[in-house]
């Protein structure tokens, strides 16, 4: 089993903060992924951040497979604050910013 690695109060696993990299990657950029995610809505030339009031069905939709284990974590109608400290943990390991 792999060991969490606690950032702020979230503990990620290495499986999942090399998903999200490839999920970055894939999208083309972090907020292309929150765009994908719906914490952040592209209008016009700006980025606006989406809030959730029913939190529990954004966590079933987002929060599965790999980002299950995260779900009592995520306590925000903000998703795009709970992604970011997932991708702020990344940046912060080197071996993982070489995926991005």
């Amino acid at each position: 089993m792999s060991k969490n690695l606690y950032y702020k109060n979230y503990p990620y696993s290495r499986g999942q903060l090399t998903f999200f990299a490839k999920e970055i990657k894939e999208a083309g950029g972090f907020d292309e992924l929150m765009i994908r995610k719906q914490a952040l809505e592209a209008r016009e030339d700006s980025s606006f951040i989406l809030t959730f009031d029913n939190i529990e069905e954004y966590k079933e939709k987002y929060l599965s497979g790999v980002y299950e284990t995260l779900c009592p974590f995520f306590n925000t109608k903000v998703p795009y604050s709970f992604w970011s400290q997932l991708y702020i943990a990344i940046k912060r390991k080197k071996e993982l910013r070489k995926l991005l």
